[in-house]
Order: structure tokens, then sequence, then C-alpha cells
């Protein structure tokens, strides 16, 4: 009966543990990031917002504002049709407004 009851305490000790450290993990690396896409007219609505390496994206809605959970030193990438893509570090920023030039070669 004693060996049972200390093996049923060193499962639950050995699950709550790793139920922790998922937890800690999972809480210290995400952090949510929003901000708007424009260009030199205004703000481009479809824009393409992409956590760098990963499938992790999003579109800029109708006013070019996004909003993205990204991982802890995320590196945002940000395209639109007939313009520069442009690499940002989140560098634990909430907030990024990006302006995105015109790429000449694109629209030839």
């Amino acid at each position: 009966l004693n060996f049972k009851l200390t093996f049923m305490k060193i499962t639950l000790l050995k699950s709550l543990f790793v139920l922790g450290a998922f937890f800690t993990l999972s809480i210290s690396q995400a952090q949510e990031v929003s901000g708007t896409v424009s260009d030199a007219s205004g703000p481009l609505p479809g824009a393409s917002v992409l956590e760098k390496g990963t499938t992790n994206g999003t579109q800029t809605d109708f006013d070019g504002n996004y909003i993205l959970e990204v991982e802890e030193g995320a590196v945002l990438v940000i395209s639109y049709i007939g313009y520069k893509t442009q690499e940002v570090a989140v560098n634990g920023r909430a907030s990024i407004n990006v302006t995105l030039e015109e790429d000449a070669q694109a629209l030839e």
C-alpha cells in the first residue's frame, strides 16, 4: 500500500512539472504585434504580413491594419504586389507601422 501511494505521488508530481513547464514556455515566448501597412498614398488593404520562417501570417484589413501573434525574436515580412518586400525585426515592440515603396521593376 505504501509503495502504491509513493508511486502515485511521484506520477502526480511529474505530471504537474511537465504541465507547468509547458505553460511557462507557451506564455513567455509569444507576443501580439499590430500596426498599419501603407504606401505614400495611404493604407494598403490586402498586404501580406508573415512571421519569417513560418506559415504564421495574416493580411491587412480594408484600412491597412493587421494583428498577429508572433514568437519572441520574430521578424515580419511585409509584401504587396508591385511593392518592395520589407523585413522588420519585432524587437519586443507591440506596434509596427510600415510604409512600402513601389517596385518599378515589378511593374514592367
